[in-house]
């Protein structure tokens, strides 16, 4: 039996997750990159990966972006793309929640400024960790399941590197104002 707090964890959760997958499907930019037809790809969903872990913790955030993001490339035709993504973005939401509330115990903080390092912080560290694992976890993939000769793999790989550090950026001062504006509004004992 869920419990309320839980249930509104998990709507939130949700939330966030159609939100991400919005993000992907239709608010996404194409970019052409090397290697013929393959193309970067941009877009904002981590945000709301990153937002759903400090605001929810580890379990809710990593949920947020394997389901979410997940969804997206299954919808959006890229069949092959769905099972990396949803390791790469269960290590996002993890990954985000591990520096927000591990290292920097963010729930404990009161001060302004040291909220915003902290959001700021785990919101780099995670989109960090997405750019250095992403391209390896897809590589691997590509290689050892798919069956792809590593020259192409590591072409993909690198496009892929590329883009989640493009994404990166609006996604991190986006996840941090957002944040940011929901704390001031409510306090984390509310949702935790």
């Amino acid at each position: 039996m869920i419990d309320g707090k839980n249930l509104r964890k998990l709507t939130l959760a949700s939330m966030f997750a159609a939100m991400a997958f919005v993000c992907f499907a239709y608010l996404r930019i194409e970019i052409p990159m090397g290697g013929g037809s393959m193309t970067g790809k941009i877009y904002i969903g981590h945000a709301f990966i990153i937002l759903s872990a400090l605001l929810l913790g580890g379990k809710y955030g990593a949920l947020t972006g394997a389901v979410g993001l997940t969804l997206a490339d299954i919808l959006a035709g890229y069949m092959t793309s769905a099972p990396p993504t949803f390791l790469s973005k269960l290590l996002i939401g993890l990954s985000a929640s591990f520096f927000a509330h591990n290292i920097m115990h963010l729930n404990e903080l009161t001060d302004q400024k040291k909220i915003y390092t902290a959001t700021l912080i785990a919101s780099i560290g995670s989109c960090l960790v997405n750019v250095a694992t992403e391209p390896l976890i897809r590589y691997a993939f590509k290689v050892y399941i798919l069956g792809y000769a590593p020259q192409i793999a590591e072409i993909s790989s690198i496009n892929c590197a590329v883009s989640m550090a493009a994404s990166a950026i609006p996604s991190v001062v986006i996840a941090v104002l957002l944040y940011n504006v929901v704390r001031n509004n409510i306090k984390p004992q509310e949702i935790f």
